[in-house]
């Protein structure tokens, strides 16, 4: 998962967090090096009332310097938890938290193109 260092602000004080590891060395497509901080954090994904969706879930994140337009990059802990899909001709990600639920929203989403 990608944190960005502009991130950091929301996260609050994090000088006395325990829970920064080890730097990791990240190569990109291109063959380029990098070493990165890593932090262990806990997310929940909110809805767009901000009241929970699902619990919370362990991820292990490299942080990032912000850069616009520079992807976010989701982790293990969340793919392990979610569901994504698309359709054709939809542009959305469609996310659940169960296959059932994922065949009913792109049938749904698919249904009305």
């Amino acid at each position: 998962m990608t944190i960005f260092d502009s991130d950091l602000q929301m996260l609050g004080d994090t000088r006395g967090y325990t829970g920064w590891r080890q730097r990791v060395r990240i190569m990109d497509a291109n063959g380029g090096i990098n070493h990165r901080r890593r932090i262990s954090l806990q997310i929940q994904l909110i809805r767009a009332d901000d009241s929970p969706w699902g619990n919370w879930i362990d991820e292990e994140a490299i942080l990032k310097p912000a850069i616009a337009g520079l992807p976010r990059l989701t982790g293990q802990g969340i793919r392990r938890n979610l569901f994504f899909g698309t359709a054709p001709l939809y542009n959305v990600v469609a996310v659940a938290t169960t296959k059932g639920g994922m065949t009913s929203l792109l049938y749904v989403k698919w249904s009305y193109l």
